[in-house]
């Protein structure tokens, strides 16, 4: 994808204090994709946020697009990767990786290494209070019923209205099925992928 922002000085322009104080989530995946290191940082990270199952021995050796969620995501990782391994120059991927009670701006930086190895390290930029959002809850019981949520700025589609942000189509949902919320099905909304596709950085995503 040629409109893939890369990233030349993100890290290197930063005060050695300030690398020291965001903290990065780091693994690796090797040639062909699979899952060689994971670090400590991502592990807690991932129990943090309820994927207890995302432990080192059930991830290592497995391929990275069993953990990807939606057609539309892996094919834009794997458009990453190509770019990356060709260009052997990282690209970024602002994003956002919210929990029921915080939101979470995000720099996914996506580096090239030696034998078409990939390293992921992704840094938690600013986080943010909100009011607790039920439809990010993994532990509430979910309907039959499938909600499509962006995997970069976290809006999420409610037809035929378009896409909103999560905490509106919470309030909506509510108000439907005070029981239960919908199952999530990920994907990138139409602006996000626009955005990366000429380069630019979505403002809502980053």
């Amino acid at each position: 994808m040629s409109g893939w922002s890369e990233e030349y000085s993100f890290c290197e322009t930063n005060s050695s204090v300030m690398a020291a104080e965001i903290p990065r989530y780091r693994y690796r995946v090797d040639r062909a994709d699979i899952l060689i290191w994971v670090d400590t940082l991502w592990l807690a990270f991932a129990k943090e946020n309820g994927a207890t199952e995302l432990t080192e021995e059930n991830v290592l050796g497995r391929s990275l697009w069993d953990f990807v969620g939606g057609d539309d995501v892996c094919t834009l990782y794997q458009q990453a990767h190509s770019r990356v391994r060709s260009s052997n120059k990282p690209v970024v991927l602002p994003f956002r990786c919210d929990s029921p009670t915080l939101i979470r701006h995000m720099r996914m930086i996506i580096h090239p290494e030696e034998g078409g190895q990939v390293l992921y390290e992704s840094l938690l930029t600013k986080t943010e209070s909100q009011p607790y959002l039920g439809i990010l809850d993994k532990s509430r019981p979910r309907s039959n019923r499938i909600l499509t949520l962006c995997s970069c700025c976290k809006r999420a589609l409610l037809e035929p209205v378009g896409w909103l942000a999560a905490e509106e189509v919470s309030a909506k949902l509510k108000v439907l099925d005070a029981e239960r919320f919908p199952n999530l099905r990920e994907m990138v909304c139409p602006k996000c992928a626009e955005s990366f596709a000429h380069g630019s950085e979505n403002g809502n995503a980053a």
